[in-house]
């Protein structure tokens, strides 16, 4: 090999090496994860049946591990650097599935994974979860709409449309999952109550 070409592959060894100086690596994003409550509503008796949740239908950006802000009514914002461990219906799947374990309401409660046969599903549609930004202050809303369905017959037992809101100490991401966790809790408590009664006047 001539001088001249050593020189240039040499040159080009160097830049290639400085350019990887140039562009700082990104941090990974902070994996964000729902808090459990700090109490819950403990029954004495569970209703004698197995419960299916499935996870909530959502669509886009909802479907997402984005963690949102609506700064106005019509436009949605993520986050940067954080991201929920898995997909928002997965994550408030899993919760409530937790919850409703925890608080010994049904003799048995599965996610929609699980091959186990169940009598009953939970079916949901999520239209909101995430925080929105006022003049006065920061508020986390979720919004689900719930069905109890008997899974033998298809026959919807229950409805429940329910819009959870929590205010936020501020706009910071530590805030504000302290106040997406209380929103979830109450949703969870309120769901895990409704269920039961359902089936009490069915």
């Amino acid at each position: 090999m001539t001088k001249p070409r050593r020189g240039i592959f040499a040159l080009a060894g160097a830049l290639a090496l400085s350019a990887c100086t140039v562009f700082p690596i990104p941090e990974a994003p902070r994996l964000m994860e729902l808090a459990p409550p700090a109490e819950r509503e403990v029954f004495d008796t569970p209703r004698p049946a197995a419960l299916r949740v499935d996870t909530p239908l959502a669509s886009d950006p909802l479907d997402s591990t984005r963690v949102l802000v609506k700064p106005t009514p019509y436009e949605f914002q993520a986050l940067p650097g954080a991201r929920w461990r898995d997909s928002i219906p997965v994550v408030l799947r899993d919760y409530l599935i937790q919850e409703f374990r925890q608080s010994g309401g049904f003799t048995s409660v599965m996610t929609d994974t699980s091959p186990a046969t169940a009598g009953l599903t939970l079916v949901t549609e999520l239209t909101g979860f995430h925080a929105e930004t006022h003049a006065d202050g920061t508020t986390v809303v979720i919004h689900l709409h719930t069905e109890l369905m008997e899974n033998l017959s298809r026959k919807s037992l229950c409805v429940l449309d329910q819009r959870e809101e929590a205010l936020a100490a501020s706009a910071k991401l530590d805030d504000l999952m302290s106040a997406f966790s209380r929103a979830a809790s109450a949703l969870s408590t309120d769901i895990t109550r409704w269920s039961r009664d359902c089936l009490a006047d069915a």
